[in-house]
């Protein structure tokens, strides 16, 4: 097999989504579509946003490693409304094994409608198909089933429950479901 192919965030288009690097101008967006939002921090690594300063602070990182051809972090922009209301990221990366983790938040008011879906099987598809990753794998909290089945729906396989430790300011531990996707040229054990 070849070696991978990453060229950076490169920006791609869903049906109803553009998913771009992130701009400095979309820290609104990000802070109240979900940065904010305890809900959507409740499953997830991060600590909630007390102010946009502190999202200010997150995005210029962010932004700052758009230089490197090995940062992969979508901002998803609904095409209609051009509102950030989500991103999908990659985390992790394997460039020997070919192997990366992904990870996805899309805003509160508008879960259950397809998005995360349409979103990860995009991204999914470029990774193996076009990057060249042959193993993508995600974790969800076990009490948020939602996100398993946005996995499941995208075409990744259930592995295995784990116990994972968070690192952020509540050093959480929490039981996880394992899911995997795997690229051309390989198959399922």
């Amino acid at each position: 097999m070849g070696k991978l192919m990453l060229s950076g965030t490169v920006q791609m288009e869903t049906k109803r989504f553009v998913l771009r690097k992130f701009k400095m101008s979309d820290a609104h967006d990000i802070y109240s579509n979900w940065l904010s939002d305890k809900d959507s921090a409740k499953y997830n690594a991060w600590r909630v946003h007390t102010s946009i300063d502190e999202t200010k602070e997150y995005l210029s990182e962010w932004m700052s490693f758009y230089k490197r051809n090995d940062y992969l972090h979508w901002a998803v922009v609904d095409k209609d409304t051009e509102e950030v209301i989500g991103s999908i990221t990659v985390s992790n990366i394997k460039k020997w094994k070919k192997y990366c983790e992904i990870g996805y938040t899309i805003a509160k008011k508008l879960w259950n409608q397809g998005i995360a879906t349409e979103v990860l099987v995009s991204v999914l598809h470029y990774l193996t198909q076009e990057a060249g990753f042959e193993k993508v794998c995600a974790i969800h909290d076990i009490r948020n089933e939602a996100s398993g089945k946005v996995m499941k729906k995208a075409g990744m396989k259930f592995v295995k429950n784990k116990t994972q430790i968070f690192l952020n300011s509540d050093n959480l531990v929490v039981r996880c479901s394992l899911y995997e996707f795997r690229g051309r040229g390989t198959h399922l054990q």
